[in-house]
């Protein structure tokens, strides 16, 4: 996992849900020092129960908070983009039932 990325996002769930990292910390019970160190990408690393009562108060999935999610949905588009740039697929010709006379 990206800590930076999972810093990151969760900074931005926290400010859209309108929370201080104190009132985050006391929701999660995650204290609010590493909750700031992770914001700030100087902390590597937060175990696996930590980062799902992070999310859990967030009302994210961890994928979402990881910035997992993103990713894949980003993927997910480029694959289709190029598929789009070569072209439309054909329409394949209709097969006549078995036993129809020719």
């Amino acid at each position: 996992m990206n800590m930076q990325r999972f810093g990151q996002q969760l900074k931005i769930f926290r400010q859209q849900r309108r929370l201080t990292q104190r009132e985050l910390a006391q929701r999660s019970e995650v204290p609010q020092p590493l909750i700031s160190d992770l914001e700030a990408g100087k902390r590597e690393g937060v175990t696996l129960e930590m980062a799902w009562r992070l999310a859990r108060e967030l009302s994210v999935s961890l994928d979402h908070l990881a910035g997992t999610w993103d990713q894949a949905e980003e993927s997910v588009r480029a694959a289709a983009e190029q598929k789009t740039r070569r072209g439309r697929p054909r329409k394949a010709a209709p097969v006549a039932p078995a036993g129809a006379a020719s």
